[in-house]
Formats: C-alpha cells, structure tokens, sequence
C-alpha cells in the first residue's frame, strides 16, 4: 500500500464495552484462521470463537481454481459467515477473503485481506480490511525440482507450503496441495511434468491461511483491529463497531496547492445509526510527488 494511503497513526479511543462478552462466534472457515482471530475477541471482548465442523467454505470460491472464484470479496466473506450462523444456529459469525494481484490505485501486485463480523440480533455488518505488498511468492513453470533452487534460495518462507500442477492439461486430481516437504516437493514437480502437454509443472505458493505464514500475520492484524472496533460503542447510540470507514481525499499539494488524492480526512461511521464525523490528519500538505498538476 502506498504511504499516501495508509493512516498517520490517529486512533479514537477506546471504550469499555461488554456487548459481547461470554458470547460464542461461528467462524466461517476450514483452514484454522480462528487461531489467529481468537485471542484477540477473548482478550479485548470476552468472546469465545468456534468453528462448526464440516463446513464447506471451498463453494465459495478456491485459490487453485478447481472452483470459481465468482463473488466479490465482501460476498465471498458475507457468504461464509452465513454459512457459519446458518450450521451453528449462533447469531454471530466471522469470517476473511483474500485476494491476491494488482492492488487497486498502484498496480503492483499484493495482498488485500478482509474480515467481516455479522450480528444478526442487531442487524449489522463490520469489515475490516488490509492491503500489504507482503506475498509468498509467485508460480513457475518447471521441469524438475533442481529449476527451484534459486527460488528456493532467494524466497523461502518457513512454513510456506506449495502447489504442483501440470502446466498444461491435466485434472482437478493432478493437483497437489500443501506441500512442505521437499522430497514431496520433487516427487510431485516430476509427476505433473510427466503428464503436462509440455513436459513442465506449475509451481505455485499455496495461498490458504493454514499454509501461507504471512496472510497469517495479516489475519492477526485485523482480528486486533476488528476486535478493537467492536469494542467501541457509537457514542450517539451505544452499538458496539464504531471505527473507520473511508477517508476523505484532497490534501492540496505543498507546491501548488491543487488537490490530490492523498487522504486529507479518516471518516468514522456507526454501523447502527447514521452517527459519523471526519478526523483530520495531522498533515497538511501533500507531497509534490502525488499531485497530479505537478506530475503531469
């Protein structure tokens, strides 16, 4: 994410709130991303979070293609955290969506996660969301496991696990997933070679939370986040999710004074009622190198 769209550290404060304590939230998700959500919702809110057994979050959408990823992001999450209230009967739900590419406003490629909490004996919706530039890595078409050792030197990440496919052609069955062993690693690189119409395998990171260490660290960032916000009450109703919701751009330029689209505001909205306000940022200028009089 570029500087000029990241906060400068200006947090409401907190606010003591019990909305949810002794509560269970359902978690809408079979790759264990409630380990990195759960202390957060425990310590700032007193909530337990569980995850219903045998739930089918893959319908949705899987990051190896063998279902369509047809959902916006917000849908996909949404959908999932009704599935989860839909298994359990719970009012409450949880549940994340990554995407992985071009990040919007700047094109290099990167990770935007979200996290959505549904209360339905209120009615509403809170997201949370994060873009880094923080990925595991990017496929390659191989013809053996040897073709890996520069990857394999330059961008290793512990506990990173891969996926082997043939390049071209090939079945849903021809996948393998979770790979962190590296004799497994060779054994499937030089099988999906074997079948693949051009003799290469595509190798790939494996982009699901249970084996991808740094979308771990994100979902840790926003279970923080998150239960922070549902730990804020609006100050005009009283519902818990207060925090915020956009910004407001047009920081003027320090040379020419002409607007840009650097975030001059952050605005904060109640997901209850129609209570808001703008918090100013403590810049007060924007940087010549934003302004789209001075870079043409």
């Amino acid at each position: 994410m570029s500087n000029a769209d990241e906060g400068d550290g200006v947090e409401l404060a907190r606010s003591s709130n019990d909305s949810y304590r002794g509560c269970v939230i359902a978690f809408g998700t079979m790759h264990r991303k409630e380990k990195q959500v759960a202390p957060a919702f425990m310590s700032l809110l007193g909530a337990h979070i569980m995850v219903p057994s045998g739930l089918d979050t893959d319908q949705f959408g899987t990051f190896s293609g063998e279902v369509p990823r047809t959902l916006t992001p917000r849908d996909a999450a949404r959908a999932k955290a009704r599935l989860a209230i839909s298994a359990t009967g719970h009012p409450y739900a949880l549940a994340s969506e990554a995407s992985y590419g071009p990040l919007p406003g700047i094109g290099w490629p990167g990770h935007e996660e979200i996290l959505i909490f549904l209360d339905d004996t209120r009615g509403i919706e809170v997201l949370e969301g994060h873009r880094s530039l923080s990925i595991p890595g990017f496929g390659r078409r191989v013809t053996c496991y040897d073709d890996m050792a520069e990857d394999r030197a330059r961008h290793a990440v512990p506990g990173q696990a891969m996926i082997v496919r043939p390049a071209t052609g090939g079945t849903v069955s021809d996948v393998v997933k979770g790979i962190t062993d590296p004799d497994q690693l060779a054994a499937a690189i030089t099988a999906a070679a074997a079948i693949s119409g051009d003799a290469h395998a595509l190798v790939e990171p494996d982009l699901r939370a249970h084996h991808n260490p740094t979308r771990r660290d994100v979902l840790t960032l926003l279970g923080n986040s998150l239960a922070a916000r549902l730990a804020t009450p609006c100050a005009a109703c009283g519902c818990p999710g207060y925090g915020r919701t956009g910004v407001e751009r047009g920081l003027r330029c320090a040379d020419c004074g002409v607007p840009t689209d650097v975030p001059q505001a952050d605005l904060y909205s109640c997901p209850a009622c129609s209570h808001h306000h703008a918090q100013h940022r403590t810049a007060t200028t924007a940087e010549p190198r934003w302004c789209p009089n001075c870079n043409p």
